[in-house]
């Protein structure tokens, strides 16, 4: 269980590594038949994962992610086309950002933003305790703009800790009860607990 806790310590996402976006696209998100496009290569950049609470796309295929505009295209149509504006996103976390800005022109893949929170042992995200004041008001004002105080992502941590354990066991070929006792714990979860939320690109 510890190489999970260090995963999630470096980074609350379980990102092994920062984000990068790819340079010189040419696709634009205002050419609706470009949407897919750029979306794909959010995909490949983001590693499958919102970027906000790290949900993993690979099981849905990404039909609920989203592509997320950091700056609100409605407020800031000059950025519309931006792909530096751009984010992969689930649909819960881009639906409770909407238009809200983070302040002191935060980008969610800097080493900034990966700092400001914690998954306590509950899976929860929370303000990282460790920062100095000013930056856990900035953490508390961000976990508000999201919304990633709520209760679904704790089994989010839960399911992709089990997965986590499930791939370690297969790859050191341990034979062992617990993952028979992983796999069932899977696959309750696969049938009883779906996102259900609107498609969009």
């Amino acid at each position: 269980m510890s190489y999970i806790r260090n995963l999630y310590k470096t980074d609350y996402r379980a990102f092994i590594k920062l984000p990068v976006r790819r340079k010189n696209v040419t696709e634009k998100y205002s050419d609706f038949a470009q949407r897919v496009t750029l979306k794909n290569y959010l995909q490949e950049d983001f590693y499958h994962k919102c970027i906000y609470c790290g949900w993993s796309s690979s099981k849905y295929g990404g039909e609920v992610f989203h592509i997320e505009h950091i700056k609100s295209k409605d407020i800031y149509p000059e950025l519309k086309d931006n792909y530096d504006n751009l984010a992969l996103s689930c649909s819960i976390c881009n639906t409770s950002k909407g238009k809200k800005e983070f302040p002191n022109e935060l980008d969610p893949i800097s080493e900034k933003f990966q700092s400001l929170f914690y998954r306590n042992k509950m899976g929860a995200i929370v303000v990282n305790n460790l920062l100095e004041e000013v930056d856990k008001e900035l953490s508390s004002q961000c976990l508000d703009i999201i919304g990633l105080y709520k209760e679904l992502y704790k089994l989010d941590y839960i399911y992709d800790s089990l997965e986590l354990i499930k791939d370690n066991l297969c790859l050191t070929r341990e034979c062992s009860p617990l993952i028979y006792d992983v796999l069932e714990i899977l696959e309750f979860i696969d049938k009883n607990y779906i996102r259900r939320t609107s498609t969009k690109i």
